[in-house]
């Protein structure tokens, strides 16, 4: 019974190394779990076209993409109520 045991458990260790193997051998084909993954990060990121410069918030230190500042005296504000406040 031991050694099934340890023979399922050598011919299962054979084939996570030999899929290992292949993998590193195919560098270019991306394996299906990170595949899956980066589609889901990027479905968002190619649907908005290219990447968004950030601007700091002058009163809070919070950074946001510049699309949403609010400008004051060339100082740049998250909200409208950061940019009166200053």
């Amino acid at each position: 019974m031991r050694f099934l045991m340890w023979l399922a458990l050598g011919v299962l260790v054979l084939f996570a190394v030999r899929k290992k193997a292949q993998n590193l051998a195919r560098p270019d084909q991306p394996s299906q779990a990170s595949a899956a993954s980066q589609a889901e990060a990027g479905a968002a990121a190619t649907s908005t076209g290219s990447a968004e410069s950030m601007v700091c918030c002058e009163r809070c230190q919070l950074y946001f993409p510049a699309s949403e500042a609010v400008f004051k005296e060339n100082k740049s504000y998250c909200c409208a109520a950061h940019a009166e406040q200053s």
